[in-house]
Order: C-alpha cells, then structure tokens, then sequence
C-alpha cells in the first residue's frame, strides 16, 4: 500500500515537470518541425528564439598553483581565484 501510494506521488510529482517544456513549433532549413524542446512558457527554442542571450563563462587560465615536485601545476580552470581544485583551499 505504501510503495503504491509512493508510486503515486511521485508520477504525480514529475507530471508536473513536464508541463514546462513542449516541442519546438519552428521549422528547420529542410522543412521539418525542429524537435528541440522549448522551455520558460515559449514556444520557440534557444535555437530559434531571437531574444535568446548565451550565458557567459568565466575564461580558462591555467592554475597559478605548484605541485609537489615544486613545478608550475599544468590544470585548467576558470575559476574566479585561477586555481584549480586541487590548490583551492578546502570548505569546512
């Protein structure tokens, strides 16, 4: 009874989810219905959307850390403090 009443709740739950996104209502260069989903109460994708802006991202610089062998670390990150995770100090 309790497995079924989760089952339940949780189709209940996701079916809610889905009623954000719906297909793309776009064409492609061929002539068919683009099948990419759109989202945030549009009909057009981000493909499509001409009022779409990318999100921007922080540039890759390579680590400013020294390994143990007292060498210049060889890591990418684009992290804010330009270490990567291995020499930024840890949470507590």
């Amino acid at each position: 009874m309790k497995k079924s009443l989760l089952t339940i709740a949780l189709f209940t739950t996701l079916s809610g989810f889905a009623q954000d996104k719906v297909q793309c209502t776009a064409t492609t260069k061929a002539g068919s219905q683009c099948k990419t989903t759109a989202w945030n109460n549009s009909t057009l994708c981000w493909r499509h959307n001409p009022e779409y802006v990318k999100k921007e991202k922080n540039p890759t610089a390579i680590c400013s850390g020294t390994t143990k062998a007292n060498t210049n670390c060889k890591q990418k990150t684009s992290h804010p403090s330009g270490n990567c995770f291995h020499h930024r100090p840890k949470k507590d």
